[in-house]
């Protein structure tokens, strides 16, 4: 399993029900037990491996959990939430939830067939045609699935 370094402590009962409030859908169980226990924060080990639109696998990497301090200069779920999200640009099934150093996000289903399920969202593959799964690429199956695929950085 992952270990979770420079986060902020978890959110409280309280906090993660406000979440679900600003949200207006419930987040999936398995991301409500982190934010529990850690907000924000970088993971350790940080890689993944994804099959990419054309063909090869690609690696990127978490650079930091989006925290949920909404006075957070960095990182802020809470902005990246309006611009992804509210701005258009993601599924709205889909909660951002961290994102990689080259302007790629992290995303988590929360309904529908692939509830719990996690993406890598590529911005460069975005169409402008509005949000859709065609600059999506599935990680795992839920976060489990997709931490026990992590790994380190080899320099």
């Amino acid at each position: 399993m992952i270990k979770i370094v420079q986060a902020d402590p978890g959110l409280t009962a309280e906090e993660l029900v406000q979440v679900d409030a600003f949200l207006g859908m419930p987040v999936p169980r398995a991301l409500k037990n982190q934010l529990a226990k850690k907000n924000g924060g970088r993971p350790v080990p940080e890689c993944f491996t994804f099959l990419d639109y054309d063909g090869p696998y690609s690696d990127s990497l978490i650079d930091w959990f989006l925290t949920f301090d909404a006075d957070a200069e960095h990182s802020n779920f809470f902005e990246y939430f309006d611009m992804y999200h509210r701005g258009g640009r993601i599924l709205p099934h889909m909660i951002p939830f961290a994102h990689d150093p080259f302007g790629n996000l992290i995303l988590i289903s929360a309904s529908g067939k692939d509830e719990g399920a996690i993406f890598f969202w590529d911005h460069e593959r975005e169409s402008g045609e509005g949000p859709s799964y065609e600059n999506l690429n599935y990680l795992g199956k839920d976060l489990e699935h997709f931490y026990s695929r992590l790994f380190a950085w080899q320099e």
